[in-house]
């Protein structure tokens, strides 16, 4: 029974392929590629944040984001939060800037005490990454 069932599944995972298979490469490469390279927008750490702002910036934006968020239920989080996504996706360079320079601002006017709390569970943080791998 066991045997009739991994050769079922076997069977279904096999199915998509020959589809796969007979389209173009021209489709293929139009559907995307098949493992993401560096440019992909892929992020694995950091989240979509990563290539935009600096760990210290990232972290002055979500302090500012728990204080905008605190007093949201949780469907009102997802909502800011998908907007609050969509509109970094949109920004233009100059709009990139301002909001890298608003960010280490507020990365800078926090108490020295603070910073080095937040700094010391990124680096944290960071080592157990590497250990974790």
């Amino acid at each position: 029974m066991l045997r009739l069932k991994l050769l079922v599944l076997a069977g279904l995972l096999a199915a998509p392929l020959p589809l796969l298979a007979a389209a173009p490469g021209a489709v293929q490469a139009a559907q995307g590629p098949a493992m993401p390279g560096p440019d992909s927008g892929v992020r694995h750490h950091g989240g979509p944040l990563a290539g935009l702002l600096s760990p210290q910036q990232r972290a002055a934006f979500m302090i500012q984001a728990r204080e905008q968020t605190k007093d949201m239920s949780r469907d009102q989080k997802r909502a800011w939060r998908k907007d609050q996504f969509q509109k970094l996706a949109s920004l233009s360079e100059s709009d990139r800037q301002k909001l890298r320079s608003d960010m280490q601002a507020r990365w800078d006017a926090l108490p020295a005490d603070r910073k080095a709390r937040i700094e010391q569970r990124m680096a944290e943080r960071k080592g157990a990454d590497r250990t974790a791998h």
